[in-house]
């Protein structure tokens, strides 16, 4: 029998060496919600701790942690606040805004997608200044793919942008017409099936060539907001390790998520294409548009969306507010604007996510792997608030894993230690190459705990490659040891050796990261291989 040759896992060999003293861990578990206050339209300010209550699943819990956050002046220094509110130093990481903006190539027309970015670089030149702000920015279409990673240079998002620019958008995108030809016919005239499907009257008990047309669309439409959806939950997991206030701005015509009419609407006659297959495929882009909400409130990351289509005449308020884009950039604290004004929709950004209340509790439970519903209320009237709407209680090498299923991890990960991946001599091996992979740390990163024989540090490594189409094609977790005699503990390296098996000649990701059990540290890094 032939063997199918992807990419497989050997042998583990690892040497550990030295780490510095130890020191204790203290486990600070506390869950940070970002809270965007409004009274008729404008930020309200003043506010203090006394003036919220937080919810977790119903029961009322203490904030123990409470900052008011204003926009950076031209001084480099917050706007002033009420000698009541704690105001956040303008330089805490911990309130730094990082931005992905995600570039949906399937579901944007060229031109207007042009349009918001021309608005984003005016933004970028008029407003931004590097110490409010750090960039990246990702395009999606089957997966997503990191073309900036996180920067505050103005120059390097200028050259992505202008990379997307020369980027034909929808280079997958079906129409009607495309969907056509692959209808099957019932023997009938095109306008007596168009006829027969819009009037239920004259159908034969075979479908119609329009429901077999429209079902092809639909078709193609939940198969397009799959892709889109996996491509933005990978970004978003990628963001989970950052620090400060994660966004993502995306721009985005609809996502795909949202039905072009409704099951009352369709031909009651149709199997395909008729309201049980409607209704179904609403059910799916709901279930999808939760994934992306839950997705995102694990990570605290918010979604402020740029609707880069915009509104046209007739389009019903309630309609919009009722749409996924919308649902999900409120319960994730984010916003929906319009792109008929990109420059306005993008001054909102900058004011919504300038201006808002950090609020922290302590959660009753551990790391119970369970998704938590959050609510805050301020107890005046006439206030809006906008936060996320839950999380996720999962430790952080669970948070590491799921980073790890995304080849973006690397780019947008916060990584406290240096590693070194350094790729060995291949040797051929079952129709391929066997690739020694190196992760090689400073093991005075590392932390250590008196042992039987020394002093001993546990590390978690992960290691995750991707082919060429950014296909996951190996993810696993180790649980290594780093040893060294007392005394020693800051001297020399802790290498982590991994070999796998690629085909030649085939560009491959590597990623590698590594978890200081003791400290919770985390380091991470990528490489591309290919022999």
């Amino acid at each position: 029998m032939k063997r199918s040759m992807g990419v497989a896992l050997f042998l583990i060999s690892s040497t550990a060496l030295y780490a510095q003293s130890l020191t204790e861990k203290i486990d600070v578990s506390l869950v940070n919600v970002d809270v965007s206050v409004t009274s008729h339209g404008a930020p309200a300010r003043g506010l203090t701790a006394a003036d919220f209550q937080v919810f977790e699943d119903g029961v009322l819990r203490p904030i123990t942690n409470f900052y008011s956050v204003e926009p950076v002046t031209t001084a480099g220094t917050a706007a002033p606040a009420p000698s009541s509110a704690t105001m956040a130093d303008p330089a805490d990481e911990r309130f730094r805004r990082k931005v992905l903006v995600i570039i949906d190539n399937r579901h944007v027309s060229m031109f207007r997608r042009d349009l918001a970015l021309a608005a984003l670089e005016r933004f970028v030149d008029d407003r931004f200044t590097g110490g409010t702000y750090d960039w990246s920015i990702a395009l999606v279409s089957d997966k997503a793919h990191i073309l900036l990673p996180l920067t505050s240079d103005k120059q390097k998002l200028h050259s992505a942008v202008a990379e997307i620019r020369s980027m034909v958008a929808n280079p997958q995108r079906f129409s009607r017409e495309d969907t056509t030809p692959i209808a099957v016919s019932n023997g009938a005239s095109l306008d007596s099936a168009v006829k027969a499907a819009e009037t239920g009257l004259g159908a034969d008990p075979e479908e119609t060539r329009q429901s077999l047309t429209d079902f092809g669309a639909n078709l193609q439409t939940e198969v397009d907001a799959a892709r889109t959806v996996d491509a933005i939950r990978d970004a978003v997991r990628s963001f989970a390790g950052a620090p400060g206030k994660k966004i993502i701005l995306l721009v985005t015509g609809s996502l795909g998520l949202d039905a072009g009419f409704s099951p009352v609407d369709a031909n009651p006659r149709s199997f395909l294409s008729g309201p049980a297959a409607i209704t179904q495929q609403l059910q799916s882009a709901t279930w999808m548009r939760d994934i992306l909400i839950h997705e995102a409130n694990a990570s605290n990351v918010s979604f402020f969306i740029l609707n880069s289509e915009g509104l046209s005449a007739g389009t019903d308020a309630t309609e919009q507010q009722l749409s996924s884009m919308y649902w999900l950039a409120r319960e994730t604290g984010g916003r929906l604007m319009p792109g008929n004004s990109p420059e306005a929709s993008l001054a909102e950004f900058d004011r919504a996510s300038s201006s808002f209340y950090s609020l922290a509790y302590k959660p009753a439970h551990g790391d119970d792997g369970k998704y938590h519903a959050i609510k805050v209320r301020i107890e005046r009237p006439g206030y809006q608030l906008q936060y996320r709407t839950g999380y996720s209680s999962i430790p952080v090498t669970v948070q590491l894993a799921r980073a790890m299923q995304s080849p973006l991890a690397s780019s947008m990960q916060r990584s406290s230690i240096p590693i070194n991946i350094i790729a060995g001599s291949s040797s051929p091996h079952d129709g391929g190459v066997l690739v020694p992979l190196h992760a090689r740390i400073a093991a005075k990163d590392l932390q250590f705990v008196p042992s039987a024989d020394g002093s001993v540090a546990h590390v978690d490594v992960f290691l995750t490659v991707f082919d060429d189409r950014g296909r996951r094609v190996v993810q696993r977790r180790f649980l290594n040891e780093a040893h060294a005699a007392s005394g020693t503990e800051s001297n020399g390296d802790f290498v982590d050796t991994r070999q796998i098996l690629l085909k030649r000649g085939v560009p491959y990701r590597v990623v590698m990261a590594v978890h200081d059990q003791l400290t919770d540290a985390i380091g991470i890094s990528s490489k591309t291989v290919r022999f």
